[in-house]
């Protein structure tokens, strides 16, 4: 099956550390500490003090926010190199959102005050967070603009395929998306109801366009990209 894609769209991931001078990596490395993390703990919870940055080692998490209803929406799911908690550094240091593993995680801890003392040191560990701001920010945007102005089954196949990016691994019959998802934080990151989430991947497995559950294929990433995107 076919499984050719446009080029790279947002998906709110870049490596901190990645490429930084041996001196300023060591310098950041040694400033954190390490904390492991079991599958499903939570790493902190929305409303709770802030007063560190988590940058993921291994293993994957998942953030979102809950409304004052009870709702909860997805924010998105991090991997190696990403850097989450930095907005929580405003004025009022409160948790904006809750982060929870999604299998056992690795992390390192590193403390506001440390943080802003290594930006002041190290200008190319500034620039490396001014471009994990940037992404992020694009992927937020995008998200919105996806949101706003498709369809639900046009929003479902666009994060499956943005997540592709980050976490699809070549499979024989496509591309795997290497990430224990449920169809709940699926329709939370699509902004739509688990129901329709359900029977939307029924109907793209009926198709030919997906197999496997709960781990998801995508077995035609052309024709997923049509729907999103056209």
């Amino acid at each position: 099956m076919p499984t050719t894609r446009t080029p790279s769209r947002p998906h709110g991931h870049f490596d901190v550390l990645d490429g930084l001078p041996a001196i300023c990596r060591n310098a950041v490395i040694s400033r954190c500490r390490r904390r492991a993390v079991a599958k499903g703990k939570t790493v902190w919870r929305q409303g709770e003090p802030a007063d560190y940055v988590v940058i993921v080692v291994s293993g994957k998490v998942i953030s979102w926010h809950e409304a004052p209803n009870g709702k909860a929406g997805t924010i998105g799911f991090w991997g190696p190199g990403d850097i989450a908690g930095l907005g929580d550094m405003g004025l009022t240091n409160v948790r904006q959102h809750t982060l929870k593993s999604l299998e056992p995680c690795s992390l390192m801890t590193l403390s506001f005050r440390d943080f802003q003392d290594l930006v002041r040191q190290f200008p190319e560990f500034s620039l490396r967070v001014i471009r994990a701001f940037s992404v992020r920010l694009r992927w937020v945007a995008q998200l919105a603009v996806t949101l706003t102005t498709t369809s639900a089954l046009e929003r479902i196949c666009a994060v499956l395929l943005t997540l592709t990016e980050r976490f699809g691994i070549p499979h024989e019959r496509g591309v795997l998306i290497d990430l224990k998802l449920t169809n709940e934080q699926l329709a939370a990151i699509c902004g739509i109801s688990r129901q329709f989430t359900n029977s939307t991947l029924q109907s793209l497995r009926e198709q030919g366009l997906l197999v496997g559950a709960p781990a998801l294929i995508l077995t035609d990433l052309t024709a997923l990209e049509r729907i999103a995107y056209n």
